[in-house]
């Protein structure tokens, strides 16, 4: 029996691609969270609030023994609290590129500029203060937001990092970091082992 089951964020495009896919394949599609997901993953939080690739990314890391911040490099820039089978919640912050853009956009003086590393915190021009701003002011952002977690929830977590800039930030983040740029694909497959 063939599956086919699609994450969707953007509810207008999903309505599209199942409708093509029912009329040129004859195959139904089901969204993540048609699914029961309570047998794999506990919810703490209104589901219908929660992207369902933010699920597929929790319920991808669970192994039911330990605790997981999964960090997406999207759109948004999303923590997830993974407390061992239960799905706790997270933060969603602005996405590096969509506000490296905006900042580009918005302020006339900018330059067009692509985010690489960058060693010094000291910009000498325009692009290297703009670099660094958005490199070592996510750094910051990351590690403080990873800092609270951890003391709020008074846990020690696996930190997974996925999404377009996540090779960006691993090395400079205070923490032991996995990347999996599958994840998303990954939590699908596992809903419908």
């Amino acid at each position: 029996m063939r599956k086919i089951i699609f994450s969707s964020v953007v509810p207008h495009a999903f309505k599209i691609i199942k409708k093509s896919v029912k009329k040129i394949f004859k195959l139904e599609v089901n969204e993540l969270k048609q699914f029961n997901l309570k047998k794999m993953l506990k919810i703490n939080v209104n589901i219908n609030q929660v992207g369902s690739d933010r699920i597929a990314n929790a319920i991808s890391v669970i192994n039911y023994k330990d605790n997981f911040i999964v960090l997406d490099f999207g759109t948004a820039t999303t923590f997830d609290v993974v407390l061992k089978n239960t799905y706790k919640g997270g933060i969603i912050a602005p996405g590096v590129n969509l506000s490296l853009n905006t900042l580009i956009s918005k302020a006339k003086l900018i330059p067009n500029i692509k985010l690489t590393k960058i060693k010094n915190i000291i910009g000498n021009n325009t692009q290297s203060a703009v670099k660094s701003g958005f490199y070592w002011g996510y750094k910051g952002l990351i590690d403080n937001i990873i800092n609270m977690i951890e003391k709020e929830t008074k846990k020690e977590f696996k930190i997974i990092f996925t999404g377009g800039l996540s090779h960006l930030f691993k090395d400079i983040i205070n923490k032991k970091i996995k990347i999996d740029k599958d994840l998303t694909i990954k939590g699908l497959l596992k809903l419908i082992d």
